[in-house]
């Protein structure tokens, strides 16, 4: 069952500030906003830990995340749709992507964050002419979600070659970061 963000509820003036209110209230609102696990704010990175091939064409194609390095509130498989990360909290998310080709000489290259499979405006990042060398690039963006909104990193590229593997490095592989910011 998802959780929810704790609310303050108001209280009248003369009110003494009792145990059961102090949990109910600062603790709750505390343990959300500094806890750890599942009492933190929802949290999500994932990775890939091996290329993944992209046929040509400007098509976004879904990154699988395979690996975790945290995913407070189980909103990602390993699994299934490996690609996805699932709302669990509704809330305002900063969602940042970071995504490599590796070296052609050959068309243009996209990374770029989707909500349950569209684009969203100003997440996207594009190299025209990629030139000789490799290509990486980075965006971010944020985004108010609802419980059950799915954010993936996709990517694509134009090249006479097909396919082209991303970047496998770990500071160039395929990575997407999913946290939290406010209700």
């Amino acid at each position: 069952m998802p959780r929810t963000v704790p609310v303050s509820v108001t209280e009248s003036p003369g009110n003494y500030l009792t145990g059961a209110l102090w949990t109910a209230q600062v603790k709750a609102t505390m343990d959300f906003l500094l806890g750890s696990g599942t009492n933190g704010v929802p949290r999500f990175k994932g990775w890939a830990s091996t290329s993944q091939s992209i046929a040509t064409g400007a098509t976004d194609t879904p990154i699988t995340l395979d690996s975790e390095d945290w995913d407070s509130d189980n909103g990602h498989s390993t699994v299934t749709n490996t690609s996805r990360y699932t709302i669990q909290v509704a809330g305002t998310y900063r969602v940042i992507a970071v995504g490599g080709f590796t070296s052609n000489s050959n068309g243009n290259r996209k990374l770029g964050i989707n909500v349950n499979g569209a684009n969203v405006r100003g997440s996207s990042t594009q190299q025209v002419n990629a030139g000789t060398n490799s290509w990486i690039g980075a965006c971010s963006v944020e985004l108010a979600l609802n419980v059950g909104d799915y954010v993936e990193m996709v990517m694509w590229h134009t090249s006479t070659t097909t396919p082209l593997g991303t970047a496998q490095s770990v500071g160039f592989g395929p990575a997407m970061s999913v946290c939290w910011i406010s209700s």
